[in-house]
């Protein structure tokens, strides 16, 4: 059962994957058994994977292997250290995760058991499954659970740190399932095996290794959104009272943004990359810059229309946190935070109708993570840091 503890573990080698919709980024990690030991990234590498303007999930499935094999090889030639260890952080479209509350209630006390507590867990799997199913297809292979934690449980309405062998009437209990496709999670430890030999797997969420990164960054903050753009989407988790409340995606990212900047402009796609980088340095001219900043206008409507969108899927109302982590690349990350920032957008769906929009850098996780190889890369961080802090299941 997942409840919130640090697990302890011995010194050991891990290769980080962070497999986003766009690329596969990849370090090589050391871990040290000592509480006051931060992790270390010894080296890490990133490859892009191939863009297509039509797409075939089988064949996004192929380029995203082929991504991950050579950031892999580029890892492994490395020889900075023996691995034995993989972990896989995916991002969407590679997951599927859901948040839910489970109640029940009983007119007569009862013991709440390590038992009550794994059949309801097991429940809501089996439920989350059969969503998948409908959403992608009913295929012969199941999809597999990556993760589950028990967030928090309520007793009689108060929350118990530890629950276990207490009394109550009442259970409510925060509930955090992630599952992917076993088709994918097969050709993952197929590739990455060919390359590290003999390690074990784990897998995890990005929206959920960031809340438990974010969480001991930020103790003192309990309610807050993350906003995670990648490449093709955009993947947000809601934090309210420090518990994880709700996941949710839409599409539109990185790709998304260069896409539709070069079908306004008439324009080919690098091209349209070289424009905006122009036109974030300034160097622009005046007629040039007018028209880029008309698209650029009609984006960011495009994007905000995503949000509220994916923001009313929700089942109840629900007023957002009004403190927003942002992590997206950086050479779109100004133009980002300032469309997140716009009060047309996400301001009207937060608390007290303003927001505050933290960009997160590598450097924000510099007192909890070493990095010793080239340019530091936040995605990267966040996942040497959740590794420290797996939890126990």
């Amino acid at each position: 059962m997942g409840f919130l503890f640090t697990s302890k573990s011995k010194e050991r080698t891990v290769a980080i994957f962070n497999i986003g919709s766009d690329s596969v980024k990849g370090a090589i990690v050391k871990i040290n058994n000592d509480k006051n030991s931060l992790p270390t990234i010894l080296k890490s590498s990133s490859t892009d994977i191939v863009y297509r303007d039509e797409l075939d999930y089988n064949l996004y499935l192929a380029d995203m292997i082929k991504a991950l094999s050579e950031t892999a090889d580029n890892l492994y030639k490395s020889k900075v250290a023996t691995v034995n260890e993989v972990h896989c952080v995916m991002s969407s479209p590679w997951y599927l995760s859901e948040t839910r509350t489970v109640k029940i209630a009983r007119e007569s006390e009862f013991v709440f058991t390590q038992k009550i507590a794994d059949d309801l867990l097991q429940k809501e799997i089996l439920t989350l499954s059969e969503e998948y199913k409908k959403r992608y297809g009913d295929t012969s292979v199941m999809p597999q659970v990556i993760e589950h934690h028990i967030m928090s449980v309520s007793l009689n309405g108060y929350l118990i740190t530890n629950p276990i062998g207490k009394h109550s009437k009442s259970v409510d209990m925060n509930i955090v399932t992630s599952l992917s496709s076993q088709v994918c999670l097969d050709k993952v430890k197929e590739i990455v095996s060919k390359v590290f030999t003999h390690s074990t797997f784990s897998f995890s969420s990005f929206v959920v290794s960031s809340y438990f990164v974010i969480r001991d960054k930020y103790p003192n903050l309990d309610s807050y959104l993350l906003i995670n753009i990648g490449g093709e989407i955009t993947d947000i988790g809601i934090i309210s009272g420090g518990i994880l409340k709700a996941s949710l995606s839409f599409p539109f990212g990185k790709k998304t943004f260069y896409k539709n900047l070069s079908n306004k402009l008439k324009i080919d796609l690098r091209d349209a990359q070289e424009l905006f980088s122009l036109y974030t340095k300034d160097t622009l001219n005046t007629t040039r810059k007018e028209t880029l900043v008309s698209a650029l206008n009609d984006i960011e409507n495009l994007w905000g229309s995503s949000f509220r969108q994916c923001i009313n899927t929700l089942t109840h109302t629900f007023t957002l946190p009004n403190t927003i982590f942002l992590t997206v690349d950086q050479d779109v990350k100004k133009w980002f935070t300032s469309v997140v920032c716009d009060q047309e957008h996400v301001q009207p769906k937060v608390t007290g109708h303003k927001c505050t929009v933290i960009a997160l850098d590598a450097q924000e996780f510099l007192n909890m993570c070493n990095y010793k190889d080239g340019e530091c890369d936040p995605s990267l961080i966040i996942g040497a840091i959740s590794i420290t802090k797996k939890i126990d299941k």
